[in-house]
């Protein structure tokens, strides 16, 4: 299902990334890079997405106290991390979870809230933590364990943004809401192949819906696709569309994929976030792109699931940002 957007606005973002991200490709775009050394992984993750946060509101002038309300999430059990963030935040909120894609799912479901008269601006947020999320969804790093070349690398990122209906230079015009894929893959260790389907499912459906082609946009994104992921919808959008020259994948770009070692790419709902609100923002800003449309990927899967040999059900949520006419 896709929603035609009015009036949502882009007021503002940060972006607080960890050392690695900050010594990869784009972290002149980042608003600041952090060392990460708190008491724990999971504390380090609170951190920077307080930090995010903090930083948003300073650099815009507001207390908690002017802000309608939070929508977002991240990958911790029972969304601790946004949890333990807000306990010191005064201001309604609305956890969603959406593995990886929570970035567009959060964005487009702020979206849709600011139509109601009472909202009228929304804080957006999502992070992501590289050893905390290996500690759950596979071993803890401690274990030493050998990765697979198919496998993603998960970012270091804490990720705001501000949406309103109050008019300024960028603007959200479309929400795609994505629909669970599976098609029976089991690797735990490709995640890219296995989201490829649900990427293909939302930007067909977007296309469609739009009456548009992947031409139709300076820069078409996906989130988290790996290197393996990101050749199968690009082949199957040049299939479909002839043209694909403008497609990449926010993993592939937060990233060196070969000169940082980061196997396949980068993953974690921070990866998109970083790339649509630090990067793509950046460039709209200064004239380089128009109309960028990100289809943000997630597996909604857990080690349990796994365990019990299950296969990986997938999703991917799709927003347009657009420089305001």
């Amino acid at each position: 299902m896709t929603f035609k957007l009015k009036n949502v606005y882009l007021t503002s973002s940060c972006i607080v990334a960890g050392k690695l991200e900050g010594e990869g490709p784009l972290k002149e775009y980042f608003d600041s890079i952090d060392e990460c050394k708190d008491s724990s992984f999971e504390n380090s993750e609170i951190d920077i997405l307080s930090k995010a946060i903090d930083m948003l509101l300073e650099k815009e002038n507001l207390k908690i106290d002017d802000i309608s309300l939070a929508v977002g999430g991240e990958l911790s059990n029972q969304l601790t991390t946004s949890s333990y963030t807000f306990r010191c935040l005064p201001v309604g909120f609305i956890g969603i979870y959406a593995a990886c894609s929570t970035i567009t799912l959060g964005l487009g479901l702020a979206s849709l809230l600011l139509k109601t008269e009472e909202i009228e601006n929304i804080l957006v947020f999502t992070s992501s933590h590289n050893q905390s999320a290996e500690r759950q969804f596979r071993n803890p790093v401690e274990y030493g364990g050998n990765k697979e070349d198919t496998q993603t690398f998960t970012s270091t990122v804490g990720a705001s943004a501000l949406l309103s209906k109050k008019e300024s230079q960028l603007q959200f015009t479309y929400f795609t809401l994505g629909k669970v894929v599976d098609i029976g893959f089991t690797d735990a260790c490709d995640f890219g192949r296995a989201m490829a389907p649900a990427a293909l499912e939302t930007l067909f459906e977007h296309f469609r819906s739009t009456n548009t082609s992947p031409e139709d946009y300076d820069l078409v994104l996906t989130g988290d696709l790996s290197t393996y992921g990101y050749e199968i919808v690009k082949d199957a959008l040049e299939k479909e569309y002839g043209y694909a020259t403008n497609y990449n994948d926010c993993g592939l770009l937060l990233y060196d994929v070969k000169k940082q070692n980061v196997l396949a790419g980068g993953s974690g709902p921070g990866t998109s976030a970083a790339v649509l609100l630090s990067y793509v923002k950046k460039k709209m800003l200064e004239g380089c792109y128009n109309k960028v449309l990100l289809c943000a990927t997630g597996a909604l899967m857990n080690p349990t699931m796994i365990n019990q040999k299950n296969s990986l059900p997938c999703i991917a949520h799709a927003i347009v940002l657009e420089v305001a006419k």
